[in-house]
């Protein structure tokens, strides 16, 4: 791996860190936003952002697993955002949930860019709460 790629992964990992902290800011504020439809779109909108820049940004810099990972996250969220899913605490929780094993992979791949992580579990419990036929 060349230095300007070394280079890209760290820059595209501190983004990253700031990103999920902001989503997980967000998804603080839902429950608080709940009766208030305005305000709990503008979280949902900004979540939604958020989620796919990570994912564009994760697979152009070639962590698959991560993109891959989002890219259900972020379709997960929009059955939230567009009301084809209840925001139930079992929703915020496997938001959270995500959050944290995105953080977790990012730990990881700071100390060796070439880890492979499992998301597949991950993924399927998004499908399985997102209401998709395994």
């Amino acid at each position: 791996m060349d230095q300007m790629e070394l280079d890209l992964k760290n820059c595209f990992l501190e983004e990253a860190e700031q990103l999920l902290t902001d989503a997980e800011s967000c998804f603080m504020s839902i429950e608080k936003s709940l009766n208030n439809k305005p305000e709990l779109d503008d979280i949902l909108n900004k979540i939604f952002r958020l989620a796919h820049n990570l994912k564009g940004s994760s697979k152009a810099v070639g962590f698959e697993e991560m993109g891959e990972l989002t890219h259900h996250f972020e379709s997960y969220l929009l059955k939230l955002k567009n009301n084809e899913l209840p925001i139930t605490a079992a929703a915020i929780t496997l938001l959270l949930e995500c959050n944290d094993f995105l953080e977790g992979m990012m730990a990881t791949l700071k100390m060796d860019f070439s880890t492979k992580i499992d998301v597949g579990p991950l993924i399927r419990k998004l499908e399985v709460a997102g209401g998709a036929t395994m």
